[in-house]
């Protein structure tokens, strides 16, 4: 009996995701904060910024999205000849096409352009552009308000794990 029980919640759980309103047409912006996970030894910086697009009736859409560090991350290498520690911020610039399923419990997907800056306290920095893919689900609060958590990748070495709430005009 509880294995039935199981199954017809997860058949509910699926079937809720699949329907639910037309998924809303128009434009959008929203304010997105997260981590930028590094492999570099030390602490992430946190990021936040901006999120304009705009979606069709059918999930496909555009949006465009920048971030920077709002607290630096930091750099730390040692060992026995040289003991080095550093702050570092990320700033990210994309224009993704996107794509989010239909319901009130969605799933999205985005796929685009990015350009990230990284500068280091001590004066050095670097650029790198290139493809960046992003996965998420959302949840729409009403027709107006969705809030969305995502994994983008940023780079090979850079992850973008972040909340956005979403406003639709």
């Amino acid at each position: 009996m509880k294995r039935v029980m199981q199954k017809t919640l997860a058949a509910a759980v699926l079937l809720g995701c699949t329907m639910g309103a037309q998924a809303a047409e128009g434009g959008y912006f929203g304010a997105v904060a997260g981590v930028m996970a590094t492999d570099i030894e030390g602490d992430n910086p946190f990021n936040a910024g901006a999120r304009a697009g705009y979606s069709w009736a059918n999930g496909f859409g555009v949006e465009a999205e920048y971030t920077t560090s709002i607290v630096d991350g930091e750099f730390r290498f040692s060992n026995s000849w040289v003991d080095v520690e550093a702050d570092y911020s990320i700033s990210t610039l994309g224009a993704y096409a996107t794509y989010r399923s239909q319901g009130d419990l969605y799933f999205k997907g985005r796929l685009g352009y990015l350009n990230e800056s990284v500068d280091f306290g001590d004066g050095a920095d670097g650029s790198d552009s290139g493809l960046s893919a992003g996965l998420g689900m959302g949840f729409s609060f009403s027709e107006a308000v969705n809030f969305e958590a995502e994994y983008t990748l940023v780079e090979e070495d850079v992850d973008f794990w972040s909340g956005t709430l979403v406003f639709r005009f």
